[in-house]
């Protein structure tokens, strides 16, 4: 009967040892499964990156907003064409229409253009897509009940030159991208 004992005394030592080591393997485990839940993406935001794409196509492109040369064909992004600018104060316009291919009564993207003439204090503001950029603009307001996940909005200014007829200019781009989310 002693030897009986003595095997039960002996099984529940090893049991009794192994209790701190499953402890431990079982976090290690929940670790491994925390660190793999926090790894992995599961939503990829691209709102920024469609907001950066916009407002680059609006400034580099030569058909929207920047100065083209006509006797050279060369793009000038750092120097807005007045006349061009202008044009686009009216909804619908060649932004709207033509140029930017999001097509034009979208519902992903609305951008708003201020350019302010550093030397007369005059401000113009034009739109793409104003009917949305107005009805999303009240909701990138933290205040807004509801409001504020459904759209996302980035800004950047420029410093740029304004050519206006013959004359240069300095001036600033104000430009207002809202990216729908939801």
């Amino acid at each position: 009967m002693a030897k009986i004992f003595t095997k039960t005394g002996t099984v529940s030592g090893h049991v009794v040892l192994w209790i701190p080591k499953f402890i431990y393997l079982i976090i290690a485990f929940l670790s491994v499964i925390f660190l793999l839940r926090i790894l992995v993406v599961t939503q990829i935001d691209s709102a920024e990156a469609e907001a950066r794409i916009l407002i680059n196509r609006l400034i580099y492109s030569p058909n929207d907003i920047s100065y083209l040369d006509a006797d050279t064909n060369r793009n000038y992004p750092g120097i807005i064409d007045y006349k061009k600018f202008i044009s686009l104060e009216n909804f619908p316009n060649e932004l709207d229409t033509k140029t930017i291919s999001y097509g034009q009564y979208t519902n992903l993207i609305a951008a708003k253009l201020i350019l302010k003439n550093s030397e007369s204090n005059k401000e113009d503001v034009a739109f793409y897509n104003k009917e949305n950029y107005e009805f999303w603009e009240p909701r990138i307001l933290s205040t807004v009940k509801g409001g504020t996940g459904s759209v996302k909005s980035f800004a950047e200014q420029k410093y740029v030159l304004i050519k206006e007829q013959n004359k240069l200019s300095s001036g600033l781009l104000k430009i207002q991208v809202i990216v729908r989310t939801g």
